[in-house]
């Protein structure tokens, strides 16, 4: 007697092996398609790299995680990368926790894209009345292994036009507390204060060691000083002939910004003091504050000459300021795995505080955002006031990346 087809069916299927619970179930929903987006549970913030933020820089990483069953992350793969935030953002992704998701009452695993911001947030700090408004930079940061400590550090800084800092000299405080407060300084733009006019005030730092919560440093500015920047030129005693040192190697000026011979000639004797127009003589050097970290940025040649690039792997062209600050350009990880290369060309703009502005894009649209991304990040010297349109031109290989930077025609 010959059975049922049905059951011949039946049987066949279960001789070929274990039979799945649900296809569905076997791949991992999408967040925001397949499933609402999980309520984040336990959230560990990322740390903020000592590098970038003595720097300035800022970012957004976005990364697609792998949510397990248990609500626990799996894996984490960089969708957008943006170094030096890359590992600290993974590293601290790792450690979140989501409520578990489920369908049809059975917990699934979900795939959910995130977006990671680093980001600055200007330091607290108290300031008297008519200094400028800090738009740019960040709170000094405490020494390592000295939480514990409280010390004050104060400081007389000089603005130009621009709301740039052009000079910074330590009055009081001692390593390594001193160090910090400079290093913070150098990051700090303030608001315009006018064309023609230049301010200097004092910086107070009062480095509060942690108790009951974490350590602090209180900032606080005062004794406002008015010049007109001519005068402030006119003023300004010629240099000393031995060279003041940096607070770091990597501070040493180089040749290009180097100040002509005439600024290392000792200045005049003064007049005999029944002169009419006797000038009181400098204070001697011994008197004068003993680190000026921040000098003011050389008068622009006659002939226009290339800057000094301080990027690696970015070269410019001459008529291009010198570029201080930024991130060098890297092959983007998606690219390298794609094995995508070429020539990205970027137009930005330079205002009068050195920022610059991505206006235009034009090459691979997997290699453009990581451009954009690096022009973004940089800071130009500048000496004038005017708004600079400038090109760069990146060339993206396997794995090495180069850009060059020149006027735009």
């Amino acid at each position: 007697m010959s059975l049922p087809r049905a059951l011949v069916l039946l049987l066949a299927l279960l001789a070929s092996g274990p039979v799945p619970s649900t296809f569905a179930q076997d791949e991992a929903k999408i967040a925001g398609r397949d499933v609402p987006p999980p309520k984040r549970t336990k959230f560990v913030a990322p740390e903020y790299p000592a590098e970038a933020q003595t720097q300035g820089q800022r970012g957004i990483v976005i990364l697609e995680l792998l949510i397990g069953e248990d609500g626990k992350v799996v894996s984490v793969d960089v969708v957008r990368s943006v170094p030096p935030f890359d590992d600290p953002a993974v590293s601290a992704v790792r450690q979140w926790e989501f409520e578990v998701t489920r369908v049809e009452g059975k917990p699934v695993r979900v795939r959910h894209t995130v977006p990671i911001s680093f980001a600055l947030k200007l330091p607290p700090m108290a300031a008297e009345p008519g200094i400028p408004e800090l738009r740019a930079g960040v709170a000094p940061a405490f020494p390592p292994g000295m939480g514990t400590q409280s010390a004050t550090v104060a400081a007389d800084i000089t603005l130009d036009p621009r709301g740039e800092v052009t000079e910074a000299a330590v009055t009081k405080g001692a390593s390594p507390w001193a160090e910090a407060v400079l290093q913070a300084i150098r990051t700090w733009r303030f608001v315009a204060p006018g064309e023609d006019v230049s301010l200097s005030f004092r910086v107070e730092a009062n480095f509060v060691p942690s108790g009951k919560g974490a350590p602090r440093v209180d900032l606080r500015l005062t004794g406002l000083k008015r010049k007109a920047a001519e005068a402030v030129l006119a003023e300004a005693p010629a240099p000393s002939p031995t060279p003041v040192p940096s607070a770091t190697p990597a501070e040493s000026p180089s040749p290009a910004s180097a100040p002509p011979p005439a600024a290392l000639e000792p200045a005049p004797a003064p007049e005999s003091a029944t002169g009419s127009a006797a000038r009181p003589a400098p204070p001697p050097a011994a008197t004068r504050p003993a680190v000026e970290v921040v000098p003011a940025a050389p008068s622009p040649p006659a002939t226009s000459e290339a800057g000094a690039s301080a990027i690696r792997d970015v070269s410019l062209a001459a008529g291009v300021p010198d570029l201080t600050a930024g991130r060098r350009p890297v092959v983007p990880p998606l690219a390298r795995m794609h094995g995508v290369t070429g020539t990205v060309q970027v137009e930005f703009s330079v205002d009068a505080g050195g920022v610059a502005r991505t206006s235009k894009i034009s090459g691979p649209e997997e290699l453009k955002e990581a451009a954009r991304q690096t022009v973004d990040s940089w800071t130009f010297r500048r000496t004038s006031a005017e708004r600079l349109i400038l090109l760069a031109v990146f060339d993206y290989k396997a794995e090495t990346a180069s850009g060059a930077v020149r006027p735009q025609p």
